[in-house]
């Protein structure tokens, strides 16, 4: 029993190795593209907020400060999903004890 409990711990550690070298691999690549994507669109762009002055930055800190704002709000939004779950989960776990409870004390 117990090499067969190693041969499922040693199979979950390549997953998480192998998971972790793409995720690298994924990175760089994508690093690569926005640095490439970055030398290709510097021209400077103003935006017009409606107030004050525009703002002028290249093109591609804009998409960056775009993309950075999409992820935050991703995040922010999985976040109040995640917990919205959880406490859904702990909601029924009680209904399943008290459940389990009266069951218990049937004749």
């Amino acid at each position: 029993m117990n090499h067969i409990i190693k041969a499922g711990e040693v199979r979950r550690h390549m997953i998480k190795k192998i998971r972790l070298a793409l995720s690298l691999i994924s990175f760089l690549l994508i690093f690569v593209y926005c640095l490439a994507f970055a030398s290709r669109n510097s021209a400077d762009v103003a935006v017009n907020f409606l107030v004050g002055e525009p703002l002028v930055l290249p093109l591609a800190l804009w998409f960056g400060f775009i993309l950075a704002l999409g992820c935050a709000l991703g995040i922010l939004v999985g976040a109040v999903t995640i917990l919205a779950r959880k406490r859904q989960i702990r909601r029924l776990e009680k209904q399943l004890a008290d459940a389990q409870d009266r069951l218990g004390r049937l004749p």
